[in-house]
């Protein structure tokens, strides 16, 4: 009956042992389920950040390429303006040219006449009598 008690004992050593390490194991497992809850709640914590940010990305960018468009509206708007402006200075440029060329053909043509009439005049100073 020793033995067995002996053997008894030895099991029960054996499973207070065992019973120690899984306690010993258990603690271990319990602290790396803390240190991975820790590392997820950082994760979710920096997802949320940077989801944060990526809002704040979108906005700007979105306002950006609001201002962009009103840029390219505006820059349109003057374009349309500007050629307006050339095609009413260049119908200008025209009519003034062409009341020049009118201008000149008339100055032209008073150079002639006059030129005739003072050559009529010196024809005429010519038979009067006592021009010499």
């Amino acid at each position: 009956m020793l033995q067995d008690l002996d053997s008894l004992a030895e099991r029960i050593g054996k499973l207070v042992q065992a019973a120690r390490q899984l306690q010993a194991e258990r603690g271990t497992l319990q602290a790396r389920i803390r240190q991975l809850e820790q590392e997820c709640n950082a994760l979710k914590d920096q997802q949320v950040r940077e989801q944060d940010e990526f809002t704040r990305m979108s906005e700007r960018v979105a306002r950006h390429d609001h201002e962009l468009q009103s840029v390219r509206d505006e820059a349109q708007a003057a374009r349309a303006s500007l050629e307006d402006q050339v095609r009413l200075q260049q119908g200008q440029s025209d009519a003034m040219r062409e009341r020049l060329e009118h201008a000149e053909a008339d100055r032209d043509k008073l150079r002639r006449v006059a030129r005739g009439a003072q050559e009529q005049i010196d024809l005429i100073l010519e038979r009067l009598p006592g021009a010499e």
